[in-house]
């Protein structure tokens, strides 16, 4: 019986080897961890890993200090200087592709009705989503997360993010939508929002000052702040890592985010390696059965973004004259 140290170890060292391996034939690094948490885990792999929802548990650090960095990074001015574009992109993306999901998805077979049998709707609504870990993840490696266009992106997942509650609000009740879960999910992230930035402006603010000679001191009190607000993310019903998100865009004004930023990287990218091979370890034993229906659905992920976001951002692109 290993321990858990044991078993961090264990899947470190893969994600090395793997990691280095993606890189020496350049592919994305995320890949190689990918391979690494499935090779070690315990479904597909050689069961190296015991303690996989340890692991997991612990990963979720790298994906919580994921969204605060982006907070940290992404600030409000920033983020609304996107304007229009962002709005229209943001909030027509998912709906249009939900829209092209529900006709595809009708006519290849699935179900849309009866007790248990939404597996049309709801391969619709997770094709409208996308992962915010991995896409961040990607500008960071390639240097374009402060582009206009990393900005857009990281724009339109944040909405994408509004809309995975809804979902979740959603979900329970999927058969019969009922108004009473949505207007909850909306009230309690508008509260969540408003709340982190007046505490922020009329309590961290002055805290900050009193405590700005000591970075170290900056950096525990910014982290101890995220770890606040994603808790009473989580004890609102909303998820931790928007709460993570809300905690990082409410300081990312102050003078002292860069250091904030600098010295938590270091930790992001530890639990965040962690967080990939937890997903690697979930990955099944491939089907034949399931080739067609897995081509079809990443075809239809990948033709859907295209389809939606491009009309979208040439629709609100300012045209030459402006």
């Amino acid at each position: 019986m290993h321990g858990l140290l044991h078993d961090i170890g264990i899947a470190v060292i893969a994600a090395t080897t793997l990691g280095l391996i993606a890189l020496f034939l350049r592919q994305p690094i995320i890949l190689g961890y990918l391979i690494a948490g499935a090779l070690v885990g315990p479904l597909i792999g050689f069961g190296l890993v015991e303690e996989a929802n340890s692991i997991e548990i612990i990963s979720e650090i790298g994906l919580i200090l994921l969204l605060f960095v982006i907070g940290l990074e992404m600030q409000v001015s920033k983020l609304l200087a996107a304007g229009r574009q962002l709005l229209v992109a943001g909030f027509g993306q998912f709906v249009a592709c939900a829209a092209m999901g529900v006709g595809l998805f009708n006519v290849t077979g699935y179900s849309f009705s009866g007790p248990g049998q939404l597996d049309g709707i709801y391969l619709a609504l997770v094709c409208g989503l996308s992962s915010t870990a991995i896409v961040v993840k990607l500008l960071y490696d390639k240097y374009e997360l402060d582009t206009l266009a990393g900005r857009l992106t990281i724009g339109i997942l944040i909405i994408q993010d509004v809309y995975a509650i809804l979902v979740l609000a959603f979900q329970p009740n999927l058969a019969d939508p009922q108004a009473l879960p949505i207007l909850k999910a909306l009230g309690a992230s508008a509260a969540l929002l408003i709340a982190g930035f007046v505490i922020s402006s009329l309590v961290l603010k002055h805290v900050f000052a009193a405590i700005a000679k000591s970075p170290e001191l900056v950096v525990a009190t910014s982290i101890g702040w995220c770890a606040l607000v994603a808790g009473a993310a989580g004890a609102m019903g909303l998820s931790k890592e928007m709460g993570a998100l809300v905690a990082g865009l409410s300081i990312s004004a102050f003078p002292y985010n860069v250091h904030v930023t600098a010295k938590t990287l270091p930790l992001r990218d530890f639990f965040l390696t962690l967080f990939f091979l937890s997903l690697g370890m979930k990955i099944t034993m491939p089907r034949l059965d399931l080739l067609g229906p897995v081509a079809l659905v990443v075809a239809f992920v990948v033709a859907s973004r295209f389809l939606t976001i491009y009309p979208c951002l040439l629709y609100t692109s300012p045209s030459p004259r402006d």
